[in-house]
């Protein structure tokens, strides 16, 4: 006889004044597995979550745990019944330590004071059954890398009993390794009956981790099938709405002059750095986290000091103070932190695109800015980009993570630039977005503009860049064109330090 459902949802559906966000929404979750939930952003992951997890109400529909129907008024609702979210921001209180945030505000008392020897073993329980045994309950969070902050969160969502776990983009700040080990941690609580929803942008992982796949497209479900029987073409054809051949682009490009060389460029941790970057050209640079690549581009663009070395613009030598001073040059550059550098929450989508044009005069006459002008200005780049939203006058946190990046370039792109230093461009977005991005970068190539682009995805940076430059460890590695730009070539020159030489194409 086949075991109930864990959790199933049942025809739900959450409708926001003038917006149906999700529809008739049926899922089952098993003892055991890892369902993954694959969707474009907007498709409806999110609110799917907050529905199972009691941030929202449903509009209607059911939600049932071991075969009862539940309903939840809050977040601790669904905590009590035994449902956790990690959510992709990470919520924990970085000078306590792992113990304390485990559990924060349930700390075990004796005679009115903590219990810290009880509070350190309960710790050391939750960890050890669940594959964490190498984590200090003492440690402090501050000091703990990114994954294994990952881990304390997971293990804070363990402590209230849980039985459902819903992990929300748990890998988008994590390496390599940091990944496999969070992958161990799930098949530890796979093995003790938890289930658990696995919502990812990276369909590598998908098929890697799960077990199902429920796919949604604008709050619908049009797909659940067998991790086992799914590939992706037919995933990416089923968020999308359409079958796609090839999900990177490489326009036909004819690189022209050189418009920016560093010569030597050394900065206290960038060591050495030649780089070149032609017009009508989009170069990739490919390094693990910690390989110099951010650091690349703030200094080309004046946001890090520069003690050694040259840069030159269009073949002259310039010094960069600031990014201002890039962006009056016809140089701009859009961060890979979206929320903490790009973009300005509680702000209009039209005031966030013209932030950086009216820092440097743009729309600005007399020591006046022409607000009429400034805001068609950026009704012209949000369409142009299409971003998708009621009106610019939206703000900017409501959008979804692909809108959001698609403000950060018309935000660069607004100041017309010639040569625009892109760091992570599609982290975090799906794959539909990714698309547009994709073909974006090629357009500009294809205008005349020089595009710099830094990845953490190999596949994107193999099949976007015309050349790709290596980092380790603040070093140039490698400069790799035409047939040489392959994944054994990359990940060869990104795991050395050496000077740099080309690969044949």
């Amino acid at each position: 006889m086949k075991p109930s459902p864990l959790l199933e949802t049942r025809n739900l559906t959450k409708v926001f004044p003038g917006v149906v966000a999700l529809d008739d929404v049926s899922l089952t979750l098993n003892p055991g597995e890892v369902l993954g939930l694959v969707g474009e952003n907007g498709a409806g992951k999110s609110t799917l979550m907050k529905l199972i997890g009691g941030v929202y109400t449903p509009t209607r529909g059911q939600i049932r745990l071991g075969g009862r129907e539940v309903q939840f008024r809050s977040p601790k609702d669904a905590l009590d019944a035994g449902i956790s979210i990690v959510y992709q921001e990470l919520n924990l209180i970085p000078h306590l330590s792992v113990a304390e945030n485990i559990f924060i505000n349930r700390l075990p008392r004796r005679g009115g004071f903590v219990d810290w020897g009880r509070l350190y073993r309960q710790t050391r329980e939750i960890l050890e059954s669940s594959g964490m045994q190498d984590i200090d309950p003492r440690a402090i969070v501050a000091d703990l890398p990114i994954g294994v902050k990952q881990s304390v969160e997971i293990a804070k969502a363990l402590s209230y009993d849980a039985r459902v776990l819903l992990l929300d983009e748990p890998t988008s700040s994590l390496t390599g390794p940091e990944i496999e080990n969070l992958f161990q941690v799930i098949r530890r609580l796979q093995q003790q009956g938890i289930g658990i929803i696995y919502v990812s942008h990276h369909l590598d992982e998908i098929f890697e981790i799960t077990d199902r796949i429920h796919v949604l497209r604008d709050g619908k479900t049009v797909a659940v099938m067998p991790t086992a029987e799914a590939t992706e073409e037919v995933l990416v054809a089923k968020m999308v709405g359409r079958d796609i051949q090839n999900i990177y682009y490489k326009g036909d490009h004819q690189p022209g002059e050189v418009v920016l060389e560093a010569r030597g460029l050394s900065d206290g941790f960038l060591k050495d750095v030649d780089f070149k970057l032609r017009r009508s050209e989009v170069v990739g640079i490919y390094g693990l986290l910690g390989s110099g690549r951010t650091e690349l581009l703030k200094a080309m663009v004046g946001a890090r000091p520069v003690h050694v070395g040259e840069l030159k613009l269009r073949g002259r030598a310039v010094r960069m103070r600031h990014p201002q001073d890039a962006i009056r040059q016809g140089m701009v550059y859009s961060s890979e932190d979206r929320k903490g550098e790009n973009l300005f929450f509680g702000n209009p989508i039209w005031k966030n695109i013209t932030y950086l044009a009216i820092q440097v005069g743009h729309f600005v006459r007399m020591g006046f800015t022409r607000t009429h002008e400034e805001r068609s200005a950026a009704e012209h780049y949000a369409k142009k980009l299409n971003v998708k939203a009621p009106s610019v006058d939206v703000d900017v946190y409501h959008l979804s993570g692909g809108n959001q990046q698609k403000v950060c370039l018309a935000k660069a792109l607004i100041t017309d630039p010639d040569i625009i230093l892109l760091d992570e461009p599609t982290r975090g977005i799906d794959v539909g977005a990714k698309l547009e991005i994709y073909r974006l970068i090629a357009d500009l190539a294809d205008q005349g503009k020089a595009v710099v682009f830094v990845s953490s995805e190999l596949p994107e940076v193999i099949g976007c860049a015309d050349r790709v430059y290596t980092m380790s460890e603040g070093r140039i590695t490698a400069e790799l064109v035409g047939d040489a730009i392959n994944e054994e070539n990359v990940l060869k020159y990104c795991l050395q330090v050496g000077t740099t030489g080309e690969a044949a194409s």
